[in-house]
């Protein structure tokens, strides 16, 4: 038997059309999935799977049930063989034991809290509807928001009056335990004054609102105070139990799965009178995080309904903020980030009531944001002439476009990206880079049990860490200089070197190589090969391919037009204006040959002398790199070794100090190279 705690992770972790997909081709049909049924032949779809219900039918055959029945009919699966299958799927460890005593218990006690909270929100509905006070409070304070009485229902909004333990005593006397009731936080144990020991109502004079889980129980409540002068909480919610984890339930998500599933967009709100004032107006796929900073494990919910995320807030400071905390979450989970920010004067609620459902449909879509440009907006709204600031700017919209991790979505964000901020293409991507690896390395720490929030790091942990991180950035080091390599080869590989001496291959003949010609034999001579794949392949296309083209036009047009996406896209920004050529920078006095290189103004006489003095120092300084490279390689190889390994760290030092010199003399020759 599993344990039903590990069932309930189960269940909560199924998407149905991932599982159904894994053996049946799915379609999407409206806010459906379709396809022939695989328990009978046919020729027309009658097999419908529901996302928003986690359900399947067939209307032929008439089979149907859940992720868990599917596996069972369809492979033959027991019960337990199915949770197991789910259980590897969604990477949670189920043990096959005979549910225990205490388990059972567990399971009992969970329904009981269930029972006894679909019983209190029965008996805050009956308090509004039914009684002088909740109609004269409740129910007026509703009233005066715009809600009708449909919408009161539809979202079980209730009363609790102002009697000090009128529901508890109602509830007691139903039978219901005590220990429960303070459990579920409905009621309190008062500690001093007159009635110490005695229990009373948490919510008193407060309306109502149930917080429901996906499959509709009532889990928790928020209750709002409506007297100024009683206290100070404006809102109080239930505290977490054992039904109730807030980080795992957004508030209206029951009454909005449909109309997610359906519009492919859920609105992210932020309040409870938000979503119902927004549903009302017609506007049904709304949620809110409740009264918490959103979750990986609310992202997660709502993925299985939808991709799009648009997040409303209020145009405020602190709805400003609340958005931007948002942005990261939803791009880690591979989702699509939207935002809106309600005009000042204005929340969701107030603009809700304010507006039709044609006038709030028409201004969710006009003042819909994409994330780079809603961040660069309210960025730099503020910004002065600070560098230091601008800088914050620029790596806070670079790790948000570090989150997104598909490769071809994440390179047409660092396009828009670095063109809003006026900075290269080549050195944000190397931030967004260098961003991805270092979080990937934390991440690997933490998984490993290395590192944690809470202790301080492992010394020995933390030294790797760095380690790999200074791995990491020799391999990013290498490959801007084979961008400066590659990009000295398509920009001006006709070019001809005049009175170069061939110190390439040991010797000192003066001779008249192309740049070409000189890079394919510093490359030949040392066996080196370019590494990063994309730049390679434009290498390679240049010498089998464009190389003979008659004019540097006719390579570079080629290279951007080549049906390899990646490769256009790479030579794009090689040729682009914004390029910055850097492996020159060994020497400060050699940035002004760059800057002749990269001129439009250069004459071709002063090109040609730049790049007598620039193409060696580039070959040198590339080369410089390649031994930098592995030499980190083989420093974090010596730092992973344990010490009683004496002969394979003798081995790696040794390595180490040839290479060390190696480089050394590489870097001399590239600063009085000539």
């Amino acid at each position: 038997m599993i344990d039903q705690a590990t069932i309930a992770r189960i269940r909560d972790s199924i998407d149905i059309v991932q599982v159904i997909g894994d053996f049946v081709p799915l379609k999407r049909q409206g806010s459906d999935y379709v396809a022939c049924c695989p328990f009978h032949q046919e020729k027309t779809p009658s097999f419908h799977v529901s996302p928003t219900r986690q359900y399947f039918n067939c209307f032929g055959c008439h089979e149907k049930g859940n992720a868990i029945t599917f596996l069972m009919k369809h492979e033959q699966m027991t019960y337990v063989e199915a949770l197991k299958w789910l259980g590897n799927k969604y990477g949670i460890e189920v043990n096959d034991v005979q549910e225990s005593f205490e388990e059972i218990q567990k399971r009992n006690h969970r329904d009981s809290l269930l029972i006894i909270n679909e019983y209190a929100g029965k008996a805050f509905t009956d308090a509004l509807f039914g009684t002088e006070e909740g109609k004269a409070v409740g129910l007026s304070y509703f009233k005066e928001r715009g809600f009708t009485e449909r919408t009161i229902r539809e979202f079980a909004l209730g009363y609790a009056d102002k009697e000090r333990d009128s529901f508890t005593r109602q509830a007691i006397a139903a039978g219901y335990k005590k220990e429960f009731l303070v459990e579920l936080g409905l009621s309190v144990q008062k500690q001093d004054g007159p009635y110490a020991g005695e229990l009373s109502d948490k919510f008193h004079e407060r309306v109502m609102f149930p917080i429901r889980s996906l499959n509709g129980k009532i889990v928790a409540f928020g209750g709002r105070i409506l007297s100024k002068d009683k206290s100070p909480v404006k809102y109080m919610n239930s505290p977490e139990s054992e039904v109730y984890q807030k980080k795992r339930v957004l508030y209206g998500l029951y009454e909005a799965r449909n109309a997610i599933s359906q519009s492919k967009n859920c609105y992210l709100v932020e309040g409870y009178t938000d979503v119902i004032s927004m549903h009302q107006a017609g506007i049904e796929n709304v949620v809110a995080s409740c009264g918490t900073a959103l979750t990986e494990e609310q992202v997660m919910l709502l993925k299985r309904f939808t991709q799009k995320i648009t997040i409303i807030y209020d145009g405020d400071k602190a709805g400003i903020n609340a958005a931007l905390k948002g942005i990261n979450m939803f791009l880690q989970k591979g989702m699509n980030v939207k935002v809106v920010l309600i005009p000042d004067g204005d929340d969701p609620d107030s603009f809700a009531r304010k507006h039709t459902r044609e006038e709030i449909e028409d201004f969710l879509q006009s003042a819909e944001e994409d994330f780079i440009l809603y961040q660069y907006r309210t960025l730099s709204a503020n910004l002065s002439d600070d560098p230091y600031e601008e800088g914050r700017m620029i790596n806070e919209i670079a790790q948000s476009v570090s989150m997104i991790d598909d490769a071809g979505i994440r390179s047409a964000y660092m396009n828009k990206a670095a063109e809003l901020l006026g900075v290269g293409r080549s050195d944000f991507s190397d931030k967004v880079v260098s961003l991805r690896q270092e979080r990937m390395n934390q991440a690997s720490l933490y998984k490993s049990g290395q590192r944690n929030y809470v202790t301080a790091p492992d010394p020995t942990a933390y030294r790797r860490a760095t380690e790999k991180t200074a791995a990491t950035r020799a391999q990013e080091e290498l490959k801007r200089s084979e961008e400066d390599i590659v990009y000295l080869l398509i920009k001006f590989g006709r070019n001809i070197l005049h009175n170069m001496r061939n110190a390439m291959v040991g010797g000192e003949k003066v001779y008249e190589p192309t740049v070409a010609e000189y890079i394919s034999e510093a490359l030949r001579v040392d066996g080196l090969e370019i590494k990063d794949p994309v730049l390679k392949k434009i290498y390679d296309i240049y010498f089998t391919e464009v190389g003979a083209a008659d004019s540097t036009t006719k390579v570079e047009r080629m290279l951007v037009s080549n049906m390899d996406q990646e490769i256009a896209t790479r030579a794009i920004d090689l040729l682009s204006a914004s390029y910055r050529f850097r492996s020159s920078k060994i020497e400060s006095s050699v940035e002004g040959i760059s800057k002749t290189l990269t001129s439009a103004e250069g004459s071709a006489g002063n090109i040609s002398s730049s790049l007598n003095a620039i193409l060696p120092r580039t070959v040198y300084v590339y080369k410089s790199k390649v031994i930098n490279s592995q030499l980190e390689t083989l420093r974090a190889r010596l730092l992973a070794l344990e010490p009683e390994k004496e002969e394979e760290i003798k081995l790696l030092t040794q390595q180490i100090q040839r290479l060390s010199i190696v480089k050394s003399r590489l870097l001399r020759e590239a600063k009085f190279a000539k």
